[in-house]
Parts: structure tokens; C-alpha cells; sequence
């Protein structure tokens, strides 16, 4: 029952998408718009066709970037997150502080970086962490700071204490909201890597996209907008597949 929905949910998506390529398509004609303004989508399968090569190795190069943040900033929000719940002291004076510097526009440090590190992999890497790691900590600290207040007393009445509530209570509930942060988290991390790479790189998709469009490659500008769309699909998918696994328990069984 659940696959045939899945299939039917997969075939309607197909459909939407290939009637909004269709339209997409008549409309650049009929309407005569500039492929350099707007190109139709055959011009932009023309275009990832012909530089198949050069578009891969850049998408890679990407990727490791956008990858590396993504592990840094999970690591990193897990273990704020441990420090954070386990003393109410540090919380009161380290949340303000990261909250303030979430509200710093990320890109705008991306100079900076570029400055105090050159224009190699570190800027990248670190302009990705940067965005990443708030989406993933918020959800995973007010997981494990959340724990009902009957039991946490329940727990300290059988003679718990804070580091055992913390290690068997707190953290396996954080899991679920853990994981699921990374597809936030995953996202983020992409945005922070072209970003980086638009202003302190000469590789990656993020460069493509502005040597593109400085030269009027609108069509080579959309497929790597296209690439970064599927490779960011098909990474949350895999995520997906492998949250549902890791916290089976969390999820309800469908009947």
C-alpha cells in the first residue's frame, strides 16, 4: 500500500515538473525573451551537455567543501550542545553570545576569511561551517534540554544523576531532531560554500555561476543552478534513509 503511493506521489511529481519544463520552454519563445535573460530549458540541457566535463569536476569540488563544513558544524553543534545542557551556567552566557552572531550575516565574513586565509579550501570550508552549524544546534540543544519535568524528577528520585540523564535520557532524544537538522544543516552548507566560492574561489559551482553570468552564459548559469537543485535532493534523500534507520524507534508505524 505505502510503495503504490510512493510510485503515484513519484509519477505526479514527474508530471509537474515536465509540464512546467514544457511551459517554461513555449513561454520563452512565444514571449521572445533573450536566452541571456531567462533561457528555455533546452538551451540549459545543451549547455550541462557540452561542458558535462568541466561542470562535474567543479560540482565535486563543491561538494567536498559544502561536505567537510556540513561534518565540521554536526560535530561541532553536537558537542555545544552536550556542554551547553549539561550546565544551565555556561548556557546563560554562551547562548546570547551565539545567537548574536547568528544574527551576522555569514557572507559578509567571507572577505575576511578570504583575507586571514587566501583564496584556497579553508575559506570554503569555513564559510560553510559558519551556516550550517546554527540550524543544526538550536534543534539539538532544545531537544536535550526539554526533558519533561516528571520524569527528569522520577529519574533523580531513583537516584539518577545529571551526567546519566544527560548520556541515556537526553542525548537518544536528541537523536531524532539531531538528524533531522542536517538536511537544514545540508542546505546550509551549500549556500555557504558557493557563496565563499563566488567571492574567494576560482573553482566550484559558485564560480562558474558568476564567470557565467559575467560573460552572458545565462544557460551554463542555470546548470549549475540545476546541479546544485539534484545534488542537494538526492544528499537529503540519502539522509533521510539514513535517520529513519539510525532512530527507528523514533518514528510511529504507519498501519
Amino acid at each position: 500500500m505505502g510503495s503504490s503511493k510512493d510510485v503515484k506521489n513519484v509519477f505526479s511529481a514527474v508530471i509537474v515538473l515536465l509540464l512546467t519544463l514544457a511551459i517554461w520552454e513555449l513561454s520563452t519563445y512565444v514571449v521572445k525573451i533573450p536566452r541571456y535573460v531567462l533561457p528555455p530549458p533546452s538551451s540549459v540541457i545543451e549547455a550541462t551537455a557540452r561542458y558535462s566535463n568541466y561542470l562535474l569536476e567543479n560540482l565535486l569540488n563543491t561538494l567536498a567543501h559544502a561536505v567537510a563544513g556540513l561534518a565540521l558544524a554536526a560535530v561541532f553543534s553536537l558537542l555545544l550542545s552536550l556542554l551547553l545542557a549539561y550546565s544551565e551556567v555556561v548556557r546563560e552566557v554562551v547562548s546570547p553570545l551565539v545567537a548574536g552572531f547568528n544574527a551576522i550575516p555569514r557572507a559578509a565574513l567571507v572577505p575576511l576569511l578570504a583575507l586571514w586565509f587566501g583564496l584556497g579550501s579553508l575559506p570554503r570550508v569555513l564559510t560553510s561551517f559558519l551556516i550550517a552549524f546554527y540550524p543544526i544546534l538550536i534543534p539539538t540543544l532544545t531537544a536535550m534540554v526539554t526533558v519533561e519535568k516528571e520524569l527528569w524528577e522520577m529519574l533523580v528520585s531513583f537516584g539518577a544523576s545529571k551526567k546519566q540523564i544527560l548520556v541515556k535520557v537526553a542525548i537518544p532524544r536528541s537523536m531524532p531532531y539531531f538528524l533531522s537538522s542536517l538536511h537544514m544543516g545540508l542546505a546550509s552548507a551549500l549556500v555557504g560554500t558557493v557563496i565563499a566560492e563566488m567571492i574567494a574561489s576560482d573553482r566550484g559551482l559558485g564560480y562558474v555561476i558568476l564567470s557565467s553570468t559575467s560573460r552572458l552564459d545565462t544557460p551554463l548559469a542555470f546548470s549549475c543552478l540545476t546541479l546544485l537543485a539534484f545534488t542537494a535532493f538526492s544528499l537529503s534523500k540519502i539522509l533521510g534513509v539514513v535517520e529513519k534507520r539510525a532512530v527507528r524507534w523514533a518514528y510511529r508505524v504507519s498501519t
